[in-house]
């Protein structure tokens, strides 16, 4: 009787049970495939627009002359920290930037506010702040793979004319400086 009852319950199990899990597996994989083609789609089309918030970012934090011409230990003024951080939250919240950063991206955004918010920023704390979230943005944007975004880029030396006081500093708004003539001001 006992084996009677476990074939039967093996019987019971093949015309049952297995087409049962079988169903719920292709079920659910194809519902995760469908997930990610909707989020594959969105982000095709949102992909223009997410760039444009990108670059915008990455201009924002290009620090300022009166922060890369500190030393590396010196502590960033507080005006300078403050208007970074303002700008910084402007383009997350009131732009909508926060829409197309990754949540990886969006971490390493919050600790460089937290380096701006910091009483003691030094210098090579918040430009290793930038050049992390800098180094993400370029990951998610296809720019960099994973294991370049883990290696580290040699710096060039610093740039001989930077005391020059015959070239003017960059524009804002990006447009290049041009050499002044002799004699002008």
């Amino acid at each position: 009787m006992a084996y009677d009852s476990t074939q039967v319950l093996l019987e019971i199990a093949k015309l049952v049970l297995l087409p049962a899990i079988g169903f719920l597996a292709g079920f659910g994989a194809q519902w995760l495939l469908q997930e990610r083609k909707s989020r594959d789609e969105l982000v095709r089309a949102l992909a223009e627009q997410r760039a444009e918030a990108l670059c915008r970012l990455w201009e924002i934090t290009t620090l300022p002359r009166a922060v890369t011409t500190l030393g590396a230990k010196a502590d960033v003024p507080t005006p300078l920290r403050e208007q970074l951080d303002h700008s910084i939250l402007d383009w997350y919240t009131r732009q909508a930037g926060a829409l197309y950063l990754s949540w990886t991206a969006t971490q390493r955004l919050f600790r460089l506010l937290d380096q701006l918010r910091s009483e003691q920023t030094h210098k090579a704390d918040l430009e290793s702040a930038v050049s992390s979230l800098r180094s993400q943005l370029k990951l998610d944007c296809g720019i960099y793979s994973a294991s370049e975004a883990r290696r580290e880029l040699a710096r060039p030396r610093p740039a001989p004319w930077a005391a020059n006081p015959s070239i003017e500093p960059p524009a804002p708004g990006g447009a290049p400086g041009h050499v002044k003539r002799l004699g002008s001001s």
